[in-house]
């Protein structure tokens, strides 16, 4: 050429490798060359930026991973830091760990399901949803100590528990007037003959007025009792009292007493303002220590005959 250029190449021509090419064709092929160096990730180990995101166009799936590892060797998908990440160590009945500065959470939707561990407790575990046991048992339950953490069926069992139906049965069967109930034994202060027994007022089985369905005393108008022993040692709930079926000869100062040997008595439950015992069932709450004989003490009545009328709640109706 003799010192003398080639002009006007066309840049924008396919190119061939026997082609001569321009100097600025040169420079964007150059640029292009370090845009693509740039982006590239290296086989052996790197680091890029950006989205990846991979094409399932004509397969069925597609596998991102490691699947060669050796005993004591481990693989690790990081999540922002060192400690968000999920990693599994290649040992005999090793798990696939989940680790996390923050807890875990799982969502569906929109809608949270549940998250493992939280920011104040790491040990906690939180379930937004109805938890669905598929008739599979929950074990290992700790002593309960706040009113709404569940409880082992032990504890439960171990535990006093209301009983709706009453602990103390009818003291005597169809025809008879007898304690014939082993163990359950009804006594009173004083009885009106052999027709009045204590053991009547606990029977569920006469209805009528007047003899063999009531406990009257006999002559007694102050500090008379009628006292129920049973077979243990017992907690109260609640009993239910009932005075004459008449009306009359009720009972308007009276407590409920508890004791273990039948001789020193505990107060359980006086009213505050005076309540007469008169022909309705009425029911009272009591909340206090075991015992295993429990009296009506009667401090005072009217009429010259008082007493209980029938009344098969006249009874324990919790134990433990």
């Amino acid at each position: 050429m003799g010192g003398n250029r080639i002009t006007e190449l066309n840049s924008n021509l396919p190119l061939t490798s026997n082609d001569a090419v321009s100097w600025l064709r040169v420079v964007q092929l150059v640029r292009d060359s370090e845009r693509e160096t740039e982006t590239k990730v290296s086989k052996s180990g790197d680091v890029m930026s950006g989205d990846l995101l991979f094409s399932a166009i004509g397969h069925e799936n597609r596998n991102v991973g490691c699947n060669d590892l050796n005993t004591n060797r481990s693989f690790s998908f990081l999540l922002g830091t060192s400690t968000n990440k999920l990693y599994f160590v290649y040992l005999p009945q090793q798990p696939v760990t989940l680790q996390t500065e923050h807890g875990f959470l799982v969502k569906t939707g929109n809608d949270d399901v549940c998250q493992l561990g939280t920011a104040d407790d790491t040990s906690e575990i939180v379930f937004h949803k109805v938890l669905w046991m598929n008739s599979n048992a929950i074990t290992n339950l700790p002593i309960p100590t706040l009113p709404h953490e569940a409880a082992s069926k032990l504890y439960v069992d171990g535990n006093a528990r209301k009983v709706l139906n009453g602990y103390i049965p009818p003291l005597r069967s169809q025809g008879s007037r007898n304690n014939i109930k082993s163990g359950f034994i009804a006594c009173a202060s004083s009885q009106l003959g052999a027709n009045y027994k204590a053991s009547n007022a606990l029977s569920s089985f006469y209805t009528g007025p007047g003899p063999g369905g009531e406990w009257a005393s006999n002559g007694e108008t102050r500090d008379l009792w009628i006292q129920i022993k049973t077979l243990d040692i017992v907690r109260v709930w609640k009993v239910a009292l009932r005075g004459r079926k008449t009306n009359t000869q009720r009972i308007y100062r009276w407590k409920i007493e508890g004791s273990t040997d039948g001789e020193n008595y505990t107060t359980l439950y006086e009213p505050q303002n005076p309540v007469s015992l008169g022909n309705e069932v009425q029911q009272f709450l009591i909340t206090r220590d075991k015992f295993n004989h429990f009296r009506l003490f009667c401090i005072q009545a009217e009429g010259s005959n008082p007493g209980c009328h029938i009344c098969s709640y006249l009874s324990i109706q919790s134990s433990d």
